[in-house]
């Protein structure tokens, strides 16, 4: 028998095994082409954010809170209405209510006082079950950083920095009178001395109690007067010119009622109704002319700014100054 009988025949070449290895090949090329398309899709927008990012574009970079409960509030910005963390809208709205050139301990109290008045709207919500209070309620606008920039232009950093850590020291903290979060009323500067709050509101405000700030008649601003034509003056009022005006005024000097035959208004009314700075004023008549003097800037009511800032000059911190102003109250802090 032959030999090479006995050896093993070799197969013909397959081309098979070739063309899967070839299959095989291609769908891998077709997932790693497809990973890359799907790569370039997810990158995209960091690349052109990386790309014309720096462009003149209304955006703000804003803390989002993990705990989605947590109070966040809806106000008007740069680029319209945005949800914000409470805690953010408290250093925006510090920087919006106060002068930024204040005492550390003065921007401090302030901040407290409005997160005070966030979480009073808060409390007081139409639904449970809401987690949003509006700017429009707590009383107070809120600077985002494009206008603090504008505002503030070559002082910015130094600026931004103590407003920020302002409301970072007091994180979280805000005010009570007999277990009840007060309205924390804040203003300016006075006609002399801070106003009752019993007399402008009656009960319930007994930790608005008046206080002493004969210094601010030294501050720029502390007084000031518009003249109108008496036939203005009248027409304005809505009543005619011979009628006799009566002011009705509280122990700060500060008008609660303007009274004339028809008119019964607020010293607050007559106040917008004219733009006078404080409805602590005079009313004079003289050649035609009807001249309203005005003392103050603001209200009248609760925290005297200017005077706050005096004493954080002579060493008081944040809470002295909240108790001076707010009799009784006590500091709570959010967990």
């Amino acid at each position: 028998m032959d030999r090479n009988s006995l050896l093993p025949k070799a197969r013909p070449a397959s081309r098979r095994p070739l063309q899967g290895a070839f299959r095989s090949t291609a769908g891998r090329q077709r997932l790693l082409d497809l990973c890359a398309v799907l790569l370039f899709l997810l990158l995209l927008p960091y690349a052109c954010s990386l790309l014309f990012g720096k462009g003149d574009v209304g955006e703000e970079t804003l803390a989002v809170p993990r705990d989605e409960s947590s109070i966040m509030v809806a106000c008007d910005t740069g680029i319209g209405v945005s949800r914000l963390p409470l805690e953010t809208y408290v250093e925006g709205a510090l920087a919006a209510s106060i002068p930024a050139d204040c005492e550390e301990e003065t921007l401090k109290a302030q901040a407290i006082i409005l997160r005070t008045l966030c979480m009073r709207a808060y409390e007081n919500r139409q639904s449970i079950d809401d987690n949003t209070v509006y700017a429009r309620d707590i009383g107070q606008e809120y600077l985002d950083m494009r206008s603090r920039e504008a505002l503030w232009e070559d002082s910015y950093e130094e600026k931004q920095a103590k407003i920020a850590s302002a409301a970072a020291q007091t994180k979280g903290m805000y005010m009570t009178w007999e277990g009840q979060i007060i309205e924390p009323a804040y203003f300016w500067l006075s006609a002399g001395k801070t106003r009752n709050g019993k007399e402008v509101f009656g009960e319930g405000y007994d930790y608005l109690i008046s206080v002493d700030c004969s210094h601010d008649i030294e501050a720029s601003g502390y007084s000031s007067t518009v003249t109108l034509k008496e036939k203005d003056f009248w027409a304005a009022m809505g009543v005619d010119g011979s009628e006799k005006i009566t002011l009705t005024r509280d122990s700060a000097g500060y008008v609660l009622w303007v009274e004339a035959a028809g008119i019964h208004m607020s010293g607050e009314k007559f106040r917008s109704l004219f733009s006078l700075q404080s409805a602590c004023f005079t009313i004079s008549e003289n050649g035609g002319n009807v001249t309203l003097e005005s003392k103050g800037v603001g209200h009248g009511l609760g925290f005297c700014q200017f005077e706050a800032n005096r004493r954080a000059v002579q060493g008081e911190d944040f809470l002295a100054l909240l108790h001076v102003f707010f009799e009784g109250v006590e500091i709570q802090k959010t967990e």
